[in-house]
């Protein structure tokens, strides 16, 4: 019999807008559904689009891939502790799952009912503990700290956290009073690495390069496209993703209003989670350089297909592909950024041939380092097995 997991997600598949723990959830699912059962709850709309119901779901659960997915109108759950109640009963399961610490609207009353029936929970943050990520709209975010600590909701025995960086561990510490002891560290589970991926041929002193994230200064997509504008070479740069923050893409369209003419830059609108993969391998090279990833699904997609990757200096856990999967830059140099994407628009078809092999070679490694899947089932069975000794005392 597999132990049963429910997940609150805020938002799931077909989601194209609400990034990252999407992704992670998914990844979850694909890799661990032959040993756990998994029930997830989320909205019947998109991020940014409420009201705005999903075409093609039904009411109630249906199978979404590996995993039973119930898609909810708004306030369904939210701050509703005798529906939370209901529903977890309904469910029984073994493991509650939040992905995503900011989340009052139902992890308060989640918790409370998961202690009255001895269910250990499991919070992901996602990101959202990092002292990075917690000083942007931190007027919002400490006081909201300070009032869990009041509470002590996040202190209770039956809660556990998922961290998959330092900085997650720093933030709970710091921010939300977490002990040691009710952390867990552990990478997210990656995307499969591409079987049989197809590349364009590499045009020697050309470059096609791609961004794909949500459109939002964490992202730092305006920095990208003054770079790409400072190259020499002749270079093509995509981008794909929701526009959350309206008034920073318009900083950026206006940098785009003159480019010179070996520079095309374009905006290619939403890429649904099951093309993204394809689409990098089409491209010579993903262009990210992010203000904080606490993980970054897309750096991981981007290399499980061969696409190589430059990255921001020390804002993510990817630092070691610098000269094997890609490069690393400073933020505080924007012309670092410039020599990398033109030493790779120097090299010629058989080089690249031979770095986008390197790239798949150095994401298979890092994958068999981390231990992301074996880690994720010790955690979901350690939490079990912890409450069940707890409840015999």
């Amino acid at each position: 019999m597999k132990y049963r997991i429910l997940s609150f997600n805020d938002y799931y598949i077909p989601s194209t807008k609400a990034g990252g723990p999407v992704r992670s959830m998914k990844n979850a699912v694909d890799a661990l559904h032959d040993e756990f059962d998994f029930y997830i709850e989320c909205y019947d709309y998109d991020f940014g689009c409420k009201g705005q119901r999903y075409s093609n779901i039904k009411d109630g659960w249906q199978e979404v891939g590996f995993a039973k997915v119930i898609y909810q109108p708004y306030g369904t759950l939210d701050f509703k502790y005798k529906n939370m109640e209901k529903f977890i009963r309904e469910v029984k399961p073994d493991v509650i799952w939040f992905q995503g610490l900011l989340m009052p609207h139902k992890v308060h009353n989640a918790i409370r009912v998961a202690e009255k029936m001895g269910i250990p929970t499991i919070i992901s943050p996602r990101g959202e503990a990092s002292p990075d990520r917690m000083a942007l709209k931190g007027y919002k975010k400490y006081p909201y700290a300070v009032l869990c600590n009041l509470l002590g909701i996040y202190h209770k025995e039956n809660v556990f956290f998922h961290a998959t960086s330092d900085d997650e561990v720093v933030g709970l510490k710091k921010f939300f009073k977490v002990r040691q002891d009710r952390i867990y560290q552990i990478v997210n589970i990656p995307v499969a690495v591409a079987e049989n991926p197809i590349f364009p041929s590499k045009q020697k002193g050309s470059i096609r390069i791609m961004f794909v994230s949500r459109i939002h200064e964490v992202k730092n997509i305006l920095l990208a496209v003054q770079i790409v504008k400072k190259l020499k070479c002749k270079a093509v740069f995509d981008i794909y993703g929701p526009i959350e923050s309206k008034d920073y893409w318009n900083l950026c369209l206006k940098e785009m209003e003159s480019l010179p003419e070996n520079i095309q830059i374009n905006y290619c609108g939403l890429l649904p989670m099951d093309q993204v993969g394809k689409t990098f391998q089409n491209y010579d090279a993903f262009l990210f350089p992010t203000i904080n990833e606490n993980y970054g699904h897309v750096i991981a997609e981007a290399l499980a297909n061969g696409c190589p990757t430059i990255l921001s200096k020390g804002t993510t856990p990817w630092d070691d592909l610098d000269g094997v999967a890609g490069y690393i830059a400073d933020l505080k140099n924007e012309n670092e950024f410039k020599m990398k994407l033109e030493k790779l628009a120097l090299l010629d078809e058989e080089e690249y041939t031979a770095l986008r092999k390197s790239t798949i070679e150095y994401f298979k490694r890092k994958q068999d380092e981390e231990g992301a899947i074996a880690g994720h089932a010790q955690m979901f069975i350690d939490v079990i097995k912890k409450m069940k000794e707890k409840r015999s005392v």
